[in-house]
């Protein structure tokens, strides 16, 4: 089963990146914008786990959650990776957070803590709103690190979601819901 370990957004959110993403000028083939539905921050990816791990994947995020306490966050701004010449993904940035941080942190400590891999990326937090496939995109106008703001939310849990990948992009299944700590300091 391949897994990541995410905040979902809610709808709102999600509805006004959507609107945003659909102005965003990158020009290529294979541009695929993401699906509302699956519109996600990832906190930490894990990839292909045996079922008989599941539990320990479930139990990392548990510990991690029980550090932190529910706080809020602000999406701003569009960028890509790698770079506006070489698109192969457009984001919505998130403002510096210290408890998000804190928490992608702690969760990714907990699941190399039970022998998974380290995270190669490391995090960098952001929302994906589209990717190109095949020959990289470019974009036509500048981006704004700093604008549209896009809204904030609540952040009261952690998820641990299946990627289910088809032809027609991937389907994310929600495994566990991990409340953060209300009592944490």
């Amino acid at each position: 089963m391949r897994l990541f370990v995410a905040v979902e957004l809610d709808r709102a959110l999600r509805r006004a990146l959507v609107a945003a993403g659909g102005e965003t000028n990158v020009i290529g083939h294979g541009v695929r914008r993401v699906d509302e539905s699956r519109l996600h921050l990832t906190l930490r990816f894990v990839g292909d786990v045996e079922d008989d791990r599941i539990a320990d994947v479930i139990e990392a995020v548990e510990e991690a959650a029980a550090g932190v306490p529910p706080f809020s966050i602000i999406v701003r701004g569009l960028g890509v990776f790698p770079k506006p010449s070489v698109v192969r993904v457009l984001w919505a940035g998130i403002e510096p957070n210290a408890e998000l941080g804190r928490l992608a942190r702690r969760v990714d400590e907990a699941i190399r803590s039970r022998g998974f891999p380290p995270e190669p990326k490391g995090f960098t937090p952001h929302i994906t709103l589209l990717r190109t496939q095949g020959r990289p995109g470019r974009v036509e106008v500048p981006l704004d690190g700093e604008s549209p703001r896009f809204g904030e939310q609540e952040v009261d849990s952690a998820v641990v979601m299946e990627s289910q990948l088809s032809p027609r992009g991937p389907t994310y299944v929600p495994i566990a819901r991990v409340a953060l700590a209300e009592d944490a300091s």
